[in-house]
């Protein structure tokens, strides 16, 4: 399958939950008829936190992908993830990214707040991915301190710490421009662990 195919499939399906989670459900109206409908379901209750909303989306770069989109599901204090990303490069150094993830929302401020979350996924390569004689997961335990610059639009940085575990014949032989702490748990298995950084915009 086409890099750009996995991409737009990862991504629609995000959309498609989103779709389904920013719905909002019809409420029965008393009198004439048992079964009307009315598209106002009254006042919504307060939401918790800075963020507006069900559906949020993230924009970021970070030191393993240059441009990384994100699909958050949940407006109160817990909330999951879906992201892709994709590093431009040669032709065997361009890369891509999938996973998905789950966290918590935690409100410091009239401004200010933290997300904190754990994700899992695998980086391919763009040149014919999920072939090869080999395989690698990509989990992260990432933190996010972000300012609400107005209801539905805020920006955010914060610190990752990232492990990639990689068996068989690698694709690549790093995927962050950071300095890297590198392990062998099997002679077939490679470990590599580093502190990062990202930098984003959420919606």
């Amino acid at each position: 399958m086409k890099p750009r195919a996995l991409l737009a499939l990862w991504l629609w399906a995000g959309a498609a939950v989103a779709d389904v989670r920013a719905a909002r459900p019809l409420a029965m109206e008393e009198g004439e008829g048992a079964f009307a409908q009315s598209a106002d379901p009254g006042p919504e209750p307060e939401r918790r936190g800075l963020r507006k909303g069900n559906v949020h989306m993230e924009l970021w770069s970070s030191d393993i992908q240059l441009a990384n989109l994100a699909v958050k599901l949940g407006g109160g204090p817990f909330y999951l993830t879906l992201l892709a990303g994709i590093e431009p490069g040669s032709r065997d150094e361009a890369r891509f990214n999938f996973g998905l993830g789950v966290g918590g929302h935690i409100v410091l401020s009239h401004r200010f707040w933290l997300d904190l979350d754990v994700t899992g996924g695998a980086v391919q390569p763009v040149q014919k991915p999920l072939e090869g004689d080999g395989g690698n997961v990509l989990g992260q335990l990432r933190l996010m301190l972000g300012v609400q610059v107005m209801p539905r639009f805020a920006v955010f940085v914060g610190p990752t710490y990232n492990a990639w575990l990689v068996w068989g014949q690698p694709d690549f032989a790093s995927v962050t421009r950071m300095s890297v702490r590198e392990s062998h748990p099997k002679a077939d298995k490679r470990l590599q662990h580093w502190p990062g950084l990202q930098l984003g915009l959420h919606f």
